[in-house]
C-alpha cells in the first residue's frame, strides 16, 4: 500500500500546476483617466496642495469626515446595531466557510469506522464488502451464521486532481467569498452615508420648523391686529379673512414639517437600530463645519477602491475559475481508496496477531456519451464570464457617473448658496421696509404679506440648499468608495458578527 500511496502523492505534486483556467486579464476600464473638470469660472485648477490630498481622500476615516460629535455617535451605534449590515456580516461570514468547505475538497479525507455485526448466509454464497474491508463468505454446504468485527481507518474516493477540477472550483469559492467580503464594505459605507444623509434630513427639517414657528407667530400677530383692526372699522372683511387664511398656512406649514421630522426620526431609528437618543434633540448650527470638503482634481483611478468594483471583479474572477472548471469535466477522473485497519469473526481476538487487513484500490472514469452535457456547461460558463465582464464594465460606468454627478454639483452649488443667500437677505430687507411701511399707513396688507411670503419662500430655499451641498458631500464620499481604512475599522464593527477588515477576508488563490 506505500508504493501505492507515494506513487499518487508524487503523481499528484508534479501536476499540481495543471490548471484548464484561462489567463485572468483585467478588463480595462471603460471610462476617462479623470473626472470631468469644473468650468473655470466656477473652478480653479487644483493647487499642488489639493493634488496631495487626493491621495489622503482615498485613506480618510470616516471620523475625520464626519466631524460632528453626535454624528459620529450615531454612525457608531448603527455600525453595531443595524440589522441589515448584520445580514451582509453573516452573508460574508458563509461565503468565507462556503470557500473552506471547498478548499478542504483538494486534500484527502480520513475516516475511523468501526464495525460489529452477526449474519446468516446460505450455503456457499458470499456477503459483499458494503464499504468494509473485505466480504463474508460461507463455503460450507449448510447454512451458517457468522460474526463480524472490524475497526479500519483511510481515504476513499480521493480525487487526484490532475486537471485542475478541485482546484477550480476551490478558486472560484474564494473569489465569491472575497466579493462578499467587498459587499459587506460597500454595505457599511452605504450605511454610514445613509446614517449622515437622515442626519442631516432631519437637522434640515428641524430648521425648517424652526422658520415655519416663526412665521406661523408672525401671521398670528398680524391676523390679530387685522381682527382688531377690522373691529374697528380701520381695514376691510377681505382684508381681515385673507390675513386669517395666512395664518391657517403657516399652521399647515408647521404641521407637515413635524410629520417630516417625526419620519426622520423613524428612518433614524431603524438605521440605527435602537430609539434616537433623546441627546440628539437639537439640531447642530448649519454654519458648524459638519463635513470634510473633498479637494478638486479627483482621478478616476480612485474607483478602484470602490468595494463594488472590487466585488465585480471578484466574482469575473470566479467566472473565469468556473470556466476551468468545465473544462476538467472534459477529461478522465481519477480516484484512489485505501484503507487499513483490523477484521475479526470475534470481538476479543480484533487486535491479535493475524487480524491486520488492509485494501487499495485506484479508479478512474471518462466522459464517452454525455448527449453534450460538458459542451454546453463550458459554453454556459464562458456565457457566465461574458455576462460577469459587463457588469464589471457597468459597475465601472456606474461609479464614474456617481462622481461625475458629484463632482458636477459641487462646483455650482457654492456660487448658487452664496446668490440664496444674498437673496434672503435683501429680502429680509424689503421684509422689514414693508412693515415700517405698513404701520405708516404707506402700504396696503397686501405688499407686507407678499414681502413676507417671499423671504419665508428664500429661506426655505436656502436651507435646502445647504441640505443639498451636505448631502451631496456624503454621496461624493460614498462615490469615492468611503474614507475607510484598516487601522480604524477595528473600534466601529467590534459587535458586528464578522470581522470587518477587507485585507484579511481575502481568500488565497
Amino acid at each position: 500500500m506505500k508504493p501505492l500511496l507515494c506513487s499518487a502523492a508524487l503523481a499528484s505534486c508534479l501536476l499540481a500546476g495543471c490548471s484548464m483556467e484561462p489567463t485572468y486579464q483585467r478588463p480595462g476600464m471603460p471610462v476617462p483617466n479623470s473626472f470631468p473638470s469644473a468650468a473655470p469660472t466656477t473652478q480653479a485648477a487644483p493647487s499642488a496642495a489639493e493634488t496631495r490630498a487626493d491621495t489622503a481622500v482615498a485613506n480618510l476615516d470616516w471620523h475625520q469626515f464626519f466631524r460632528d460629535p453626535a454624528l459620529q455617535r450615531l454612525i457608531e451605534i448603527a455600525l453595531g446595531n443595524n440589522r441589515d449590515l448584520r445580514v451582509a456580516a453573516a452573508n460574508m461570514t458563509q461565503a468565507r466557510a462556503n470557500y473552506g468547505v471547498a478548499r478542504a475538497s483538494l486534500f484527502p479525507e480520513l475516516d475511523l469506522q468501526a464495525y460489529g455485526g452477526r449474519q446468516r448466509l446460505p450455503a456457499q454464497t458470499q456477503q459483499p464488502a458494503n464499504g468494509l474491508l473485505g466480504p463474508v463468505q460461507n463455503n460450507n454446504d449448510k447454512a451458517a451464521t457468522f460474526n463480524t468485527y472490524q475497526v479500519q481507518a483511510g481515504m476513499t474516493s480521493y480525487e487526484l486532481d490532475f486537471f485542475g477540477h478541485q482546484r477550480a472550483i476551490a478558486h472560484e469559492s474564494g473569489k465569491l467569498a472575497d466579493a462578499s467580503a467587498a459587499e459587506y464594505e460597500a454595505a457599511r459605507i452605504a450605511l454610514i452615508g445613509e446614517v449622515a444623509n437622515a442626519y442631516l434630513s432631519l437637522n434640515a427639517d428641524r430648521a425648517l420648523l424652526q422658520l415655519a414657528q416663526q412665521t406661523l407667530a408672525a401671521q398670528q400677530q398680524h391676523a390679530q391686529v387685522m381682527n382688531k383692526a377690522y373691529g374697528d372699522g380701520g381695514v376691510s372683511e377681505f382684508d381681515m379673512r385673507r390675513s386669517q387664511t395666512q395664518a391657517d398656512a403657516a399652521q399647515v406649514d408647521v404641521e407637515n414639517v413635524q410629520i417630516r421630522i417625526a419620519k426622520d426620526i423613524n428612518a433614524m431609528a431603524v438605521l440605527i437600530g435602537q430609539p434616537l437618543p433623546a441627546s440628539y434633540g437639537t439640531p447642530s448650527q448649519w454654519q458648524d463645519p459638519l463635513l470634510t470638503d473633498v479637494p478638486a482634481g479627483l482621478p478616476s483611478s480612485l474607483l478602484d477602491r470602490r468595494p463594488d468594483i472590487v466585488a465585480a471583479e471578484d466574482r469575473l474572477r470566479a467566472a473565469n475559475a468556473d470556466i476551468g472548471r468545465a473544462r476538467a469535466a472534459f477529461f478522465p477522473n481519477i480516484a484512489l481508496t485505501a484503507v487499513l485497519g483490523t477484521l475479526s469473526g470475534g470481538l476479543s481476538n480484533l487486535f491479535h496477531a493475524g487480524s491486520a487487513a488492509w485494501t487499495a484500490a485506484a479508479s478512474g472514469s471518462m466522459p464517452l456519451l454525455d448527449w453534450g452535457k460538458n459542451k454546453n456547461g463550458l459554453a454556459a460558463s464562458k456565457a457566465g464570464y461574458t455576462g460577469a465582464v459587463a457588469a464589471y464594465e457597468g459597475t465601472v460606468q456606474e461609479a464614474f457617473r456617481e462622481v461625475a454627478d458629484a463632482l458636477a454639483v459641487r462646483d455650482h452649488i457654492v456660487p448658487e448658496l452664496k446668490a440664496q443667500q444674498a437673496l434672503v437677505d435683501q429680502s429680509q430687507r424689503v421684509y422689514a421696509i414693508s412693515q415700517v411701511r405698513f404701520k405708516e399707513g404707506l402700504d396696503d396688507y397686501i405688499s407686507s404679506q407678499d414681502a413676507q411670503r417671499s423671504l419665508y419662500n428664500d429661506q426655505q430655499k436656502l436651507v435646502s440648499l445647504k441640505l443639498d451641498q451636505a448631502v451631496n458631500q456624503v454621496n461624493l464620499y460614498k462615490a469615492l468608495g468611503g474614507g475607510w481604512n484598516q487601522a480604524n475599522s477595528g473600534k466601529t464593527t467590534a459587535s458586528v458578527t464578522a470581522p470587518a477588515q477587507l485585507s484579511s477576508m481575502r481568500a488565497s488563490p
